[in-house]
């Protein structure tokens, strides 16, 4: 049990990570929203709170939304999102994305672009490119666990439990 990765076991392990990691990349990429499916909310920051990975914050029109740092590459929209509360922001969301988090009550939706004045602050289409650069890397994972995975089961085919490199055993020599 100790090698389990270095046995047909672990061949298989990285054939079906592979696998799964590609899978991940398409469903990501379909499930992307369409700049049609928006919605816009308006209003002040009246709460905000910063994770890890994504700022939290409700409108003073009481929508609770939430940024996510994969979709904001240069951290211009977080910081917008920071000073909302001195001016009014417009919000591209995504209702049918949602989430909730244990230390706000209630339900947030995926923000997708911040505007303030009219005037985005980053477009539909580098939003979308951040998110798909970050889908990216996980279909390279994908692909390298996947091509691993092959060449390590066919390493471990029956070929290599012959004996003599692959030849079938002679009933004479027995």
């Amino acid at each position: 049990m100790k090698d389990w990765f270095a046995d047909e076991r672990g061949a298989y392990f990285f054939l079906w990570l592979g696998i799964g990691l590609i899978a991940l990349f398409g469903v990501l990429e379909y499930r992307f929203p369409k700049p049609e499916q928006l919605e816009t909310a308006r209003g002040r920051v009246v709460w905000q709170q910063e994770t890890r990975g994504a700022l939290y914050f409700i409108l003073s029109d009481q929508q609770q939304l939430v940024l996510y740092a994969k979709g904001d590459a240069d951290g211009r929209q977080r910081a917008t999102i920071r000073d909302g509360a001195q001016y009014p922001v417009s919000v591209k969301f995504f209702r049918q994305q949602q989430t909730g988090i244990g230390f706000a009550p209630g339900t947030f939706y995926t923000a997708y672009g911040v505007a303030v004045g009219g005037k985005e602050v980053a477009g539909y289409d580098e939003v979308r490119g951040a998110y798909r650069r970050d889908n990216l890397i996980a279909l390279a994972m994908g692909i390298a666990a996947a091509v691993a995975g092959a060449w390590r089961v066919r390493a471990l085919g029956p070929s290599s439990r012959r004996a003599d490199g692959g030849r079938s055993a002679s009933r004479r020599s027995r």
